[in-house]
């Protein structure tokens, strides 16, 4: 039985000194990645290598409409030339999807906002593929539709854009807890996690392209991982209970979990109505956040300063017990 008045550590425990040296490795492999990643260097090879993808994606469309393939080889390849922009776009949305785990780790507020970056980028690629569509000249009776999706996707991007300035405007950075040690465990979990999404992204990622060259049943990437995130979302509400237990905190950070499947829903979207899901989910997140700012930083001061009147209590105790 441990000595009350002289409580044994925690790191004298082994269970608890595993649990620590897991969480000093996860941590160490983290933030050495997303350092790697948010390096000058690391976005110059980013640009690097979309420049190189984007230039022998055209090439290879040039050599398969001119016969250069055997007719197995030319079934694999795309025939049209803005399929260069739809693997450039696909690969710049899968860098944004692993900043975006990154930036969970930090703050979840910030990986919501790049939840409608992303969002806003893919609306942008329908776009693009729209247009690929429409035939030059314009022939509105046979193009019609084409540019009305076209025209949805452009202008839902544009005002979800516009969203995502304000909902970062509004935005009260705050420690989730005042406990330094509480808040270091969470950002750590939440390290964990973020690890392990990356791990499953790549998993999902090269499947799909193993299943795109041999013809097998592939899944639609993008919509996938908005799946796994809903429950990566929900996991963190439970964590988030271990330290706080606040209302308002446990009904901001489920209502991230909603606005997630609000986007996860308008990706599965017919037009039109996959940009306008989009935009009341990013209407959501500014209406809770702008309340949980009036209400919860009321409940963060109070509780700041009964800690510092705590703390003052407890340096005038120890003073009075010297003398």
């Amino acid at each position: 039985i441990p000595n009350t008045q002289y409580p044994i550590p925690n790191t004298q425990y082994p269970m608890e000194r595993i649990k620590r040296k897991i969480l000093k490795t996860t941590d160490g492999i983290f933030d050495l990645l997303y350092q790697k990643l948010e390096s000058a260097k690391g976005y110059r090879i980013i640009s690097t290598v979309l420049i190189f993808v984007f230039f022998s994606a055209l090439i290879l469309v040039f050599l398969n409409r001119n016969g250069a393939f055997s007719p197995k080889t030319a079934a694999l390849l795309a025939d049209n030339y803005f399929f260069a922009v739809e693997v450039v776009f696909r690969i710049l949305l899968a860098v944004e999807i692993i900043t975006m785990v990154f930036v969970l780790a930090y703050s979840v507020s910030d990986s919501v906002a790049k939840q409608f970056e992303i969002l806003s980028l893919i609306l942008l690629r329908q776009a693009f593929k729209e247009f690929s569509y429409i035939e030059l000249p314009l022939d509105l009776e046979h193009d019609n539709l084409p540019i009305t999706y076209m025209l949805s996707d452009i202008f839902g991007a544009l005002l979800i854009y516009i969203g995502i300035f304000y909902f970062g405007k509004i935005q009260k950075h705050r420690r989730f807890t005042i406990d330094d040690d509480e808040q270091g465990k969470f950002n750590s979990v939440k390290k964990m996690l973020a690890l392990g999404m990356i791990i499953i992204f790549l998993s999902i990622g090269l499947y799909d392209l193993i299943a795109y060259f041999t013809h097998d049943k592939h899944f639609e990437f993008f919509s996938l991982f908005y799946t796994i995130l809903i429950f990566t979302d929900i996991l963190i509400v439970i964590f988030a209970l271990r330290y706080s237990h606040s209302y308002c905190v446990v009904f901001r950070n489920t209502g991230y979990a909603v606005a997630t499947i609000l986007i996860r829903m308008s990706l599965s979207m017919p037009h039109y109505f996959d940009a306008l899901l989009g935009l009341l989910a990013l209407f959501f997140v500014i209406i809770m956040s702008i309340f949980f700012n009036k209400f919860e930083i009321k409940r963060y001061r109070i509780i700041v300063k009964e800690l510092a009147a705590e703390k003052k209590s407890e340096k005038k105790s120890e003073k009075d017990s010297e003398i």
